[in-house]
């Protein structure tokens, strides 16, 4: 792919970067990448992605937009109450930048689904409220060995990491699993219904998970794996802590 003039001028804070440049760009626009959820995660993440110039964006939600989802999820206005997350999504790319090719998926995610969808994808990006959808995309991932960027908060806390497993020279990485196992279901923490959040966090975290992605296509700087990142917005302060392969995990154990 050969970059425009007009794509140089439109992205030249990027280019202008060493860790980016030109080759990071016609990478960026090369690239494909699937969105698990287009809430109050999946909003910063669609509108960083789409702004950077990612070619094509893959957005899976079965959710429509209701009002209180706007303290928050900024990509939506009010006009776009009632209408599909996915749609919604696609207008607010559309008027952003038409570089940007986009693939809607309105329905719940399955692992077979995402599994055929993320087989010509360079990354998945778990912007998910549920936890059998995460588990879902985690399973995809590491069958087709992308990154699987994950993404959680609640009232005033986050947490991301990256998790690698199943990708090639990253053998000793661990899966969403190994973190959380599939009977965490059961424990699951109470959701931002429930307890509350506020757009802040969401934001951080998103573009956290954005940048990771950036960096992942392009080649610049090193991914968070191999950690859970834990901010406290109360506090304003990061936590890393370190994470492992498990024995016997019901994904990535062999």
């Amino acid at each position: 792919m050969t970059i425009t003039e007009t794509q140089l001028h439109r992205y030249a804070r990027q280019v202008v970067m060493p860790e980016i440049d030109e080759d990071g760009q016609q990478a960026l626009l090369s690239s494909r990448v699937t969105i698990l959820g287009a809430g109050g995660l999946g909003s910063p993440v669609i509108a960083n992605l789409a702004a950077a110039g990612v070619g094509k964006l893959i957005i899976c939600d079965d959710d429509r937009v209701d009002l209180s989802n706007l303290n928050r999820q900024f990509i939506y206005q009010e006009a776009n109450v009632g209408q599909p997350k996915t749609q919604a999504a696609k207008q607010f790319i559309q008027g952003l930048n038409s570089d940007v090719t986009i693939e809607l998926r309105y329905e719940t995610m399955s692992e077979e689904s995402l599994t055929e969808i993320l087989s010509q994808c360079d990354i998945l990006l778990d912007c998910s409220d549920q936890f059998s959808t995460r588990l879902a995309g985690a399973k995809a991932a590491f069958i087709n060995g992308i990154p699987h960027i994950f993404g959680g908060a609640v009232r005033f806390d986050g947490q991301m990491a990256s998790f690698m497993a199943g990708v090639e020279g990253y053998e000793d990485s661990a899966c969403f699993a190994c973190l959380f196992s599939e009977d965490a279901g059961v424990r699951q923490a109470p959701n931002c219904a429930q307890a509350g959040i506020l757009a802040p966090v969401t934001s951080i975290i998103g573009t956290l998970q954005a940048l990771e992605t950036i960096k992942w296509i392009t080649k610049a700087g090193k991914l968070n794996s191999n950690r859970l990142l834990l901010f406290d917005g109360l506090s304003g302060s990061f936590t890393s802590i370190q994470t492992s392969k498990k024995d016997k995990c019901s994904i990535c154990f062999k």
